[in-house]
């Protein structure tokens, strides 16, 4: 299962804001911690905002930082919010194929779903925190 470069990235500006909870950080420091360029920071900003996993104040003294704990902030929620094509990942209905499909079709249908809803469970088990602090109980929170 491969997930896009922005996914990383919005995980990466995620982490570094939860390394900072929760004060604000500048969109130059997230880049250069990061390697991320400003202007695809600034995208992101807008779509994690929209998700409400953070929070922006506009001014010399604004920034960005996140509007939740990152405990509760989950991996999977993440790539749904930033790939369109996992938003509909959850009950295997919705995953299968419409119309009538051959029983081949069909058993395809069902494999790949749970293969893809066990790759969504575990980034559901996976919190921002536990990215910056690897093992932790925030991890199965």
């Amino acid at each position: 299962m491969r997930l896009t470069e922005q996914s990383r990235y919005a995980l990466r500006v995620l982490a570094y804001c939860a390394e900072h909870h929760p004060k604000l950080a500048k969109v130059a420091a997230i880049a250069e911690a990061t390697h991320i360029t400003e202007q695809n920071i600034f995208k992101l900003i807008k779509a994690l905002t929209r998700a409400g996993f953070v929070a922006t104040i506009r001014g010399p003294h604004g920034g960005v930082r996140l509007a939740m704990t990152p405990a509760s902030i989950k991996v999977g929620q993440v790539i749904r919010a930033i790939e369109p094509r996992f938003q509909e990942c959850g009950p295997l209905e919705l995953i299968m194929s419409g119309g009538p499909i051959s029983p081949v079709e069909r058993e395809l249908d069902r494999a790949i779903g749970r293969g893809i809803a066990a790759f969504m469970e575990a980034l559901d088990r996976t919190s921002i925190a536990a990215l910056i602090r690897p093992g932790s109980a925030a991890d199965a929170a």
